[in-house]
């Protein structure tokens, strides 16, 4: 695909309402306001509504981690982004992530809050200097349209280790009674364009793995029997092709999982 491409396929996935120019202005107001007080990190917010492949804000860290000037972030969009990211994963993102949150975060609307979910998954930005770092971006839901579906969101993005190629992670989040809870995750594998499934109960229990946790242990602490979290180990196994709990576990960290 060619970046204009890229930029469409990407407001398809999100098209929704615009968002009116006073609640954007709004917004934008308030993130000011904050960015004059965060200190010098290689992290940044910004506003972002993919329908129509603009940028709004792009706080005072993004010139520092990426090279490009707000004002060529801003001028040139979403362009701007797809332009940069690495090809290996620009497919998984337009494919499979992006259509993933949209499709996840219109269906919890008809429900839930949506502005009380966090998504988060990584990939590579071509920076300025011709070199690709790793990036972790965070999205919030901001706004949303009359059929509500997300129309504004406030990301963040923050640098991870730039020496190794990681694999495209996709895990979001909903807030319960102050709590973050973990209703999706999964992992892309941008070699060899493959993806390891994992369910949110999955994840608790490989967390709960990875510590070191009996069986009994797991299943006294999330109220499921013994013979539930055995199955949920054996498919696991399974899942990301090991034999034992240790090799479980390593494999697990190795793709980021925990």
């Amino acid at each position: 695909m060619k970046v204009r491409e890229y930029v469409k396929a990407c407001q398809e996935v999100f098209e929704s309402g615009y968002v009116p120019d006073d609640i954007v202005k709004d917004h934008i107001k308030q993130q000011i306001a904050i960015d004059k007080f965060l200190p010098d990190s290689a992290s940044f917010f910004f506003v972002v509504e993919p329908a129509r492949g603009l940028y709004h804000f792009m706080g005072k860290q993004q010139e520092k981690v990426t090279g490009y000037t707000n004002s060529e972030v801003l001028s040139k969009g979403l362009d701007l982004f797809f332009e940069n990211l690495h090809p290996d994963e620009a497919n998984i993102l337009i494919e499979k992530l992006y259509p993933k949150i949209s499709t996840s975060l219109e269906n919890l609307s008809r429900t839930t809050d949506i502005k009380k979910t966090f998504t988060q998954f990584n990939y590579r930005f071509k920076v300025k200097n011709g070199k690709y770092v790793n990036l972790l971006e965070h999205l919030y839901v901001l706004e949303t349209d009359q059929e509500g579906k997300p129309s504004l969101f406030l990301g963040n993005i923050v640098t991870l280790d730039n020496n190794k190629v990681l694999p495209v992670r996709l895990l979001m989040k909903i807030m319960n009674d102050n709590l973050l809870e973990i209703f999706f995750s999964r992992i892309y594998d941008s070699k060899e364009s493959t993806r390891l499934d994992i369910t949110s109960r999955e994840f608790e229990i490989l967390r709960n793995i990875a510590l070191g946790k009996s069986s009994q242990q797991i299943s006294n602490e999330l109220f499921i029997s013994r013979h539930t979290v055995d199955t949920h180990r054996r498919n696991l196994l399974k899942k990301l092709n090991c034999n034992t709990s240790v090799e479980l576990t390593r494999i697990a960290f190795q793709n980021g999982l925990l």
